[in-house]
């Protein structure tokens, strides 16, 4: 018994510089945000401006670039761009809806 828990303290000992190695990466930030706090853009092509906070808050905003790839549901269901503004416009000053953006975080693009 006692050897076996040697040799597990050694394993462990031998791996934990390669472990040391490792590094977290956060490639997607998702987060949820009330419509009040998003301005979209015009167009796919434009910047959304977000506050990063679920209510209203006095955060800093953040801007991320809509693209072709980006997706836009509501309710579950895929929309057009011009679909998501129109639905955004009627909820915006609505205290029971909220938005959920997911940002690449490497291309500041919305996916």
């Amino acid at each position: 018994m006692k050897i076996k828990i040697l040799l597990v303290i050694t394993a462990l000992a031998c791996f934990m510089p390669a472990l040391a190695e490792f590094e977290m990466v956060t490639l997607v930030k998702a987060l949820e945000t009330s419509p009040a706090n998003i301005i979209l853009p015009a167009s796919v092509n434009g910047m959304v401006t977000y506050r990063p906070c679920a209510e209203k808050c006095d955060e800093k905003y953040e801007r991320a670039r809509l693209t072709a790839d980006t997706n836009f549901t509501v309710e579950g269901k895929s929309v057009k761009y011009a679909e998501l503004r129109k639905v955004h416009a009627e909820i915006r000053s609505s205290a029971d809806s909220y938005a959920l953006i997911s940002v690449d975080v490497a291309r500041i693009t919305i996916t």
